[in-house]
């Protein structure tokens, strides 16, 4: 069975070459980036990365092709890995800033910026 595995951010199907050069172009593959720490507690850090995978994810083959994954990096063992996957850009990017806000709020005096001039693609009601 072959079957197609890289698409683009559109979900377009793609070949294995042209999925390469796009996973190696930084601007194509981050999708958005941010940071949220504690003024009053240097410990908590946490940095919140949205990325495109270019590779299907969805190894059943059943449904649209999973692209995207929002993964969390730091803030101890109960969050620190943790990742979502998404199918569609739209969805990655709502997503991302759904985990941004959602650890924002458990963070005292939180401080939410993006990180390499990323977007951290918060809403005003959730800033």
């Amino acid at each position: 069975m072959n079957r197609q595995i890289w698409f683009n951010k559109a979900g377009e199907p793609i070949d294995a070459g042209t999925a390469n050069d796009l996973l190696g172009d930084r601007d194509y593959a981050r999708v958005a980036l941010a940071r949220v720490t504690s003024s009053s507690d240097p410990g908590i850090d946490y940095r919140i990365s949205t990325v495109w995978l270019g590779l299907n994810h969805s190894f059943l083959g059943d449904g649209p092709p999973i692209l995207f994954e929002t993964m969390v990096f730091g803030g101890g063992e109960d969050q620190d890995q943790t990742c979502w996957r998404w199918t569609t850009e739209a969805a990655a990017v709502a997503g991302h800033a759904e985990v941004v806000a959602t650890i924002a709020a458990t963070v005292p005096d939180d401080q939410v910026r993006a990180l390499d001039g990323w977007p951290v693609n918060l809403t005003k009601e959730q800033q």
